[in-house]
Formats: C-alpha cells, sequence, structure tokens
C-alpha cells in the first residue's frame, strides 16, 4: 500500500528531526519549544499580549497541560484594535484581510501577514495536496484568486511547487464557462467551495443529458472549503463525477489553513507543525477529555506578524480518539460544525 504519511513527512522535515518516522513525544516537545517562543514573543513585540500577560510568568508553563493557564483571546480583541496585536513594523506587513464581525458592533477583524507567513501558508497547501492529487494533475481552483496572496493565488503557488499545472480561475461566477474551461484543460482535481461545485455538477448533468458526455467524469478528486461542508453534498458529487471528495477546515486568523482529509476521509489531520489546537467546554472554559465536544481554541507557533494566544474560534468539533488508519500520528479533528458566522464575512479569505 502507497504511503500517503505526507503531512507527518513534511512537519518531520519542519521540525528538523532525522528520525525515519514523526512521533507524538518529538512533535509534543517542538510543539512545547515554540510555544515558549511565541509567549515570549507576544509578550515583548504586542502591546495587547504585553498587557494581558503583563503579571503572567511564562516560566510556569512547564507543559503543554499548562497552557489553561493562560487567558484567552477572542474575536473582540481582534476587532477593538487589531494594530495592539501586530508584532512586527508596518514596512514588513505583506497583505491584510479585513473582515466584518457577526456581532453587533460591526467592527471588521484585520489579520496582517508577514511575507513569511505567506510563505507557511503556501509550504502547507503544497504538502497538503499530495494527499488528493499528484505532479500530473491539472486542478481547478475556484477561490478567490484575483489579489496577490489571496487563499486561491497561494494555493496556486503551492499546486505548482508541487510540480502540478495550476488552472486559478476564481468563484465560480458562471457554470457553462467553468465546465468548458474543465474540459478544455482536461482538469482532473477541483478544489472550490461546497454549494458552488454541487451547482457546478448539477449544471454538468443538465448538460450531459443533452450532449451525452459528464464532463467532471475525468476529475478524480475534489477538496471543499470556505464554508460548512454538508455529508449531503459529498456523497452528491461522489455519485455523479466518481470522485473522492476531501475536505479542508480553517480561517484566516489560522493562517488560512488548519487541518485536511486524508485519502481514509475519516476526520482531518491537523497542521500541529503551526498550530497548537485544544478543544475547551464553551461554558466552564476548561479542556474537555479526548473524545468529547467543545469549542475550537487555538495557538499559532510561528506567526510573526500577528500570532494568536489560545484564540477563541467559536466553532464546535472534537479530536477524533483512535489512530488513524493511514498511519499518521498526527492528531485528527471531527468535521466542524456549521459556522453561522460565515455568512456575515466579507471579503475575507476563509477557508
Amino acid at each position: 500500500m502507497e504511503d500517503k504519511r505526507y503531512l507527518d513527512q513534511w512537519i518531520l522535515k519542519k521540525i528538523g528531526s532525522k528520525a525515519p518516522a514523526l512521533t507524538r513525544e518529538e512533535l509534543e516537545a517542538y510543539q512545547y519549544r515554540k510555544l515558549m517562543e511565541t509567549l515570549h514573543y507576544v509578550k515583548e513585540h504586542s502591546s495587547f499580549y504585553g498587557e494581558l500577560l503583563k503579571d503572567f510568568d511564562v516560566s510556569d508553563i512547564r507543559s503543554l497541560e499548562d497552557l489553561r493557564r493562560i487567558p484567552f483571546t477572542t474575536v473582540n480583541d481582534l476587532s477593538e484594535d487589531p494594530a495592539r496585536m501586530q508584532c512586527v513594523p508596518t514596512g514588513d506587513i505583506k497583505r491584510i484581510v479585513s473582515m466584518e464581525t457577526s456581532g453587533s458592533t460591526g467592527a471588521s477583524k484585520r489579520i496582517f501577514f508577514t511575507e513569511e507567513d505567506q510563505e507557511l501558508t503556501i509550504d502547507h497547501f503544497h504538502n497538503g495536496m499530495y494527499l488528493l492529487s499528484d505532479p500530473t494533475d491539472v486542478v481547478l481552483v475556484l477561490l478567490p484568486c484575483q489579489r496577490p496572496g489571496s487563499v486561491g493565488d497561494l494555493l496556486r503557488i503551492g499546486i505548482e511547487r508541487m510540480g502540478a499545472r495550476a488552472v486559478a480561475y476564481g468563484l465560480v461566477d458562471d457554470t457553462e464557462k467553468v465546465l468548458d474551461l474543465m474540459e478544455e484543460k482536461k482538469v482532473t482535481v477541483i478544489v472550490g467551495v461546497p454549494g458552488q461545485l454541487l451547482a457546478l455538477a448539477q449544471k454538468d448533468v443538465e448538460r450531459a443529458g443533452r450532449e451525452g458526455t459528464l464532463t467532471g467524469s475525468s476529475v478524480k478528486s475534489i477538496l471543499l472549503s470556505t464554508d460548512y461542508i454538508p455529508d449531503e453534498i459529498c456523497a452528491s458529487l461522489h455519485d455523479i463525477w466518481g470522485s473522492q471528495v476531501f475536505e479542508h477546515y480553517g480561517m484566516t486568523e489560522m493562517g488560512l489553513g488548519c487541518a485536511v482529509s486524508c485519502p481514509v476521509l475519516e476526520g482531518y489531520h491537523i497542521r500541529e507543525g503551526d498550530l497548537l489546537l485544544e478543544i475547551v467546554d464553551p461554558d466552564t472554559l476548561e479542556p474537555v477529555p479526548e473524545g468529547e465536544y467543545g469549542e475550537i481554541v487555538f495557538t499559532t507557533l510561528t506567526r510573526k506578524a500577528m500570532p494568536f494566544v489560545r484564540y477563541r474560534t467559536g466553532d464546535r468539533s472534537r479530536f477524533l480518539p483512535d489512530s488513524c488508519p493511514c498511519g499518521s500520528v498526527l492528531k485528527r479533528l471531527e468535521k466542524v460544525g456549521k459556522r453561522e458566522a460565515l455568512k456575515q464575512y466579507q471579503g475575507g479569505d476563509i477557508l
């Protein structure tokens, strides 16, 4: 059986290990080191975290479990004054993503990225795409890609870095036009928004009724992202095109990428080299036992412009308690519950 532990090998290289395979012990030792670096970094360079952690002794964090002692960061903290969370000079900011919040104030969130931060995202996309594609593929990107540094643009770079051909189109605005493009470019992999890809597949069925051939029959795999992913849409896309349907979860604050399904299609493997995730009870704010549902909270481990420490996402999921049949040692998230606030974001990149 072909080894599909691409993310494990990527993270093994990322942490500088010479071991033949990634282990939880080595990964968590790395995460602890990066956590300590991050805490010292934000306390020194961010006026927000300097104030939040002014009475907190970072040396008291002696293990990853001690993370629960650190205060949370919330969307309100981010929207009130994003610049206070900035850790680098303004001249080092490569991209700013602005999004409206779902709160009553209508305040906007602004997330800052350096060129190095964007490289982390490209690296994640580059390695994650190996789970569903290879250098022989033609990958159609149906995500926002017109602006340099947008999610689709970074994905395009990651795809091309692996040697595959990327066709960056953008969001679906004309199903007939996209189907023609798929046929012209001989597309074999698609990345896009769940509802838009379902509409595209349904248009393909309608057109095949007239012309006799499904354009999407050559699509071997699909990656769904940017919104809640209903099982019904995954099943419909598989039934119509025969494609293997992968899923991705993330948000802009995470650096656009967090977790992606492997070919086993049982949960999402987490980007643990760059993110430290917790599941907490939304009422008590205490970590829940492994396998129980709660709110996803994350800490960035490698970001420069705007790191986040214990950021409450409002999203609900759980860590799957058993090992993945693919052999990866990375933690897995169960399918993330519908994020109602998604409908309120305007102009942002949400994966």
